[in-house]
């Protein structure tokens, strides 16, 4: 197979830069799940693909790739929303050369359900963690009929003793799950600095020829850790590395930058532009060869396939942590130290922004409300009690309709202190419940909503507006 060449994740932000004439991008990797709503209907909750979107990224000229976000490869909990015949589909829509999932977990099982983690977080580097992972990858590649890859993860917990070493650990997933490499150096950038292993160590102990992409990326500093955030330029030293370990990647197929939209604004378009260029810099490095990457279907497990033994293991490690994380007591015998790694704290309040983030875009002029209303430390001590009452949602849209109802159930004292909230909170809990659930419902505003939500845009809450009684239908679409 020809190498693919410079690409760019897909977000409708960048899309300007997808168009012939743009910045030579030859490679176009989407995350299949950031074209998904959650939903429910009278069959149950679901997903549901932004068919719209899908056309346009299937219609731009570069060839593709998928990047999975949502079904990580390194846990022992399935999606119980089943997200396989959606990826088919987007798989067969697009024809990507390869797939690629994140050797993380984010779902933890608990009793009569499947709770979602709010973060993707490290599985434990074991032969047990092995084995679970090689097991998924190989699923991953078999329900999409497409060869599939891994993409070396961020930790941000310290090195505990017995776990394998980062390298040896990915080495082994590679070779045991017969897949490909996804060499995101950034996140092993962020794994050094943070405290674990060198750049320099991992590569030394990876198997360099099973590298078919690599990802390079921009972050930033909180609480003493350097993040993964794509949230910028690529570090200058960062460029250096790959120009050092890209003529030694024999079967590199694709070098993608990746950006969040959210931080689209500190560089611009003509930023992400320049990184491009920078990138395809770096690709001139490349020794010119033909890419070799096995079909899915000649793909052979190297290792033996996990047991019921390293289910549990793997198992008890994801309900230790995420108990740690939400200052819960084990939910049964675990393992420990996790409370007093400084990663965890970090974990905390990581996954306390993206539940925040969540419910500041969906709800817009609840959380307006509240900040313009009542101390900051009381809407953080709010937002901390759902928190901890309810497990975090994925979906900006779910999250934000569960929070309503904690609401409009928990604080009615809380409703009546502030001027408007209760007409606010019904109109957007209105909204999300016509998108999520499908039903459409009545509003009932005692004031003229478009002056109280004009002032709220303005960051002000009106307290003395007239009277202007009227019912407002929502209706659900068909």
């Amino acid at each position: 197979m020809k190498a693919l060449g410079v690409g760019l994740v897909w977000w409708s932000a960048l899309d300007p830069l997808f168009e012939p004439g743009g910045p030579g991008i030859s490679v176009l990797e989407l995350e299949p799940e950031s074209l998904w709503e959650q939903v429910s209907d009278a069959s149950g909750w679901h997903y549901r693909c932004n068919e719209a979107l899908l056309d346009r990224v299937a219609a731009l000229p570069q060839r593709k790739l998928l990047h999975g976000v949502g079904h990580p490869v390194g846990g022992t909990v399935d999606d119980p929303l089943d997200p396989w015949p959606l990826l088919r589909s987007t798989a067969r829509r697009l024809q990507p050369a390869w797939v690629s999932e994140h050797l993380s977990f984010n779902r933890v099982a608990r009793p009569g359900s499947a709770d979602h983690a709010g973060f993707l977080l490290p599985p434990p580097q074991s032969p047990a963690g092995v084995r679970i992972a090689a097991g998924n990858i190989g699923r991953y590649g078999r329900e999409l009929g497409c060869p599939t890859a891994f993409e070396t993860g961020v930790n941000y917990l310290s090195p505990r003793e017995g776990e394998m070493d980062d390298g040896d650990w990915f080495a082994a997933v590679a070779q045991a799950s017969g897949g490909g490499i996804v060499l995101d150096l950034h996140n092993l950038w962020c794994n050094e600095r943070n405290g674990r292993k060198s750049i320099a160590d991992v590569l030394d102990r990876l198997p360099l020829e099973r590298v078919w992409e690599i990802h390079l990326a921009g972050g930033m500093q909180q609480a003493g850790f350097c993040l993964d955030a794509h949230s910028g330029r690529v570090p200058p030293p960062l460029l250096d590395i790959a120009a050092e370990v890209i003529p030694r990647l024999p079967h590199l197929g694709a070098l993608v930058f990746e950006i969040l939209p959210e931080h689209l604004p500190r560089i611009g378009l003509d930023g992400v532009q320049r990184e491009i260029e920078r990138l395809h810099a770096l690709w001139a490095l490349r020794a010119p060869r033909i890419v070799r990457i096995p079909p899915a279907d000649r793909v052979r497990q190297r290792w033996e396939a996990p047991t019921a033994a390293d289910a549990a293991e793997v198992a008890c490690w994801e309900a230790s942590l995420v108990d740690a994380l939400r200052e819960r007591p084990p939910s049964r015998d675990g393992i420990g130290g996790f409370a007093r790694d400084p990663g965890c704290e970090l974990l905390q309040g990581l996954i306390a922004d993206f539940r925040s983030a969540h419910l500041v875009r969906a709800l817009r002029y609840t959380m307006t409300a509240l900040l313009a209303a009542l101390e900051r430390s009381e809407v953080d001590a709010l937002l901390d009690a759902y928190g901890r009452a309810t497990p975090p949602e994925p979906f900006a849209a779910v999250e934000a309709e569960r929070f309503a109802r904690y609401l409009a159930a928990a604080r009615p004292t809380l409703l009546a202190r502030v001027p408007h909230l209760g007409e606010l909170l019904a109109f957007e809990h209105a909204l999300l419940r016509a998108t999520v659930l499908g039903q459409s419902s009545d509003v009932r505003w005692t004031v003229d909503p478009t002056a109280l939500t004009e002032a709220l845009d303005a960051g002000t809450l009106p307290r003395d507006l007239p009277a202007a009684p009227t019912v407002m239908h929502i209706q659900a679409a068909a």
